[in-house]
């Protein structure tokens, strides 16, 4: 299994960076996501290491091989593009084998490695239908089984549940990690879904204009993001504007926000008394009722209750007529009525202290 390098990746059209330095490495046999909203750069990333645009700055390198000045044939890269780009006149058959026979391999082994794809991807009985005729799953696994075709070193897949509804969804979900899980090759996932990238990836890159902010295991970037961007895209989150007060044990910090003194912790070093930070808190790390010790707490007002089945969101108005939104199980939060007073609490290790003003509305 290869190990994917790329260093300051740099693409540019007209006057815009579609790429603007992105560095990442993916380890081998990983399942790795890059997260990004529409515009971030994610199927530029996609076409860079596919070979299919032309770099104007960075590297890229398969193991110790270099590969971005090679053209797209001799990279071994498979690629499955957004919509499953399937030539219509062609049968599933010969979607499939298409890639062996640009690469000239002989018909008997053509026949053969087709077969195992379609065996593979579980649509063999379609091997003589035309696209036209295919599900929209059914064409999702016959475009899997053409970027498999030619046995790439790295799987690229732009997109792959873009457009699909929930059953559709969960299926081709289930099939990339099923495939991942079998054929051990190096797979890299562009998407803009948190859930998608937090609940598949075994690590989850998050690019934004075109540069990779941050990268780590799914509960990390989640729990610990870097700036106010990476904490709204991987989720709901509250987040307040803030001032540093001084350091406290444990590499904590203490930060005065509209909420009142809160305790939390911060991925950077130094954080001068005075300082503007941002505070971040998940809507679930939020707890009613009972206060666990050392937990940070305020008093807010209900505001509304909205039901979500086996959770309730609960919206709230802090301190300062500051929003808040608080996330419960049915259970614990049955006895609620808006304009109720209730405390809140949270533990330092969920109020993330992060670099710089968030500009944040009430």
């Amino acid at each position: 299994m290869v190990r994917v390098t790329l260093e300051g990746l740099v693409k540019r059209f007209g006057p815009v960076a579609a790429l603007d330095g992105a560095s990442l490495e993916l380890r081998p046999g990983e399942l790795a996501y890059v997260l990004g909203p529409k515009g971030a750069g994610k199927t530029t990333l996609a076409h860079a290491i596919a070979g299919l645009v032309t770099l104007d700055d960075g590297e890229i390198f398969l193991n110790e091989r270099v590969v971005h000045k090679l053209p797209p044939a001799a990279r071994k890269v498979g690629v499955v593009f957004q919509g499953d780009a399937l030539w219509p006149r062609l049968t599933v058959a010969q979607n499939v084998g298409f890639p062996l026979k640009v690469q000239r391999v002989g018909r008997a082994r053509r026949k053969e490695r087709v077969g195992e794809l379609l065996s593979l991807l579980r649509i063999d009985s379609l091997a003589d239908e035309k696209p036209a005729r295919l599900t929209v799953i059914q064409r999702q696994r016959a475009a899997l089984a053409r970027a498999l075709a030619a046995s790439p070193e790295l799987l690229i897949l732009d997109e792959p549940l873009q457009g699909l509804d929930a059953r559709q969804h969960d299926e081709i979900r289930d099939e990339i990690v099923r495939l991942h899980g079998e054929i051990e090759i190096t797979t890299l996932v562009l998407s803009g879904d948190a859930r998608e990238a937090l609940s598949v990836g075994t690590r989850v890159a998050v690019l934004d204009l075109g540069r990779i902010v941050q990268a780590g295991a799914p509960q990390e970037i989640y729990n610990r993001p870097t700036d106010a961007f990476v904490a709204r895209l991987l989720g709901p989150t509250n987040l307040l504007q803030a001032q540093v007060e001084g350091p406290a044990q444990r590499g904590e910090v203490v930060v005065r926000t509209p909420f009142g003194r809160l305790i939390g912790h911060t991925a950077t070093e130094q954080l001068p008394v005075g300082t503007p930070v941002t505070v971040a808190i998940r809507p679930e790390a939020l707890a009613l009722g009972p206060v666990a010790p050392g937990s940070n707490r305020f008093s807010a007002t209900v505001e509304r209750l909205l039901f979500l089945g086996e959770t309730r969101q609960i919206h709230l108005r802090g301190p300062g007529d500051w929003p808040v939104i608080a996330l419960a199980l049915q259970s614990q939060s049955q006895g609620l009525r808006e304009g109720q007073t209730v405390t809140l609490s949270v533990p330092p290790e969920f109020v993330v202290v992060l670099s710089g003003k968030y500009a944040a509305t009430k």
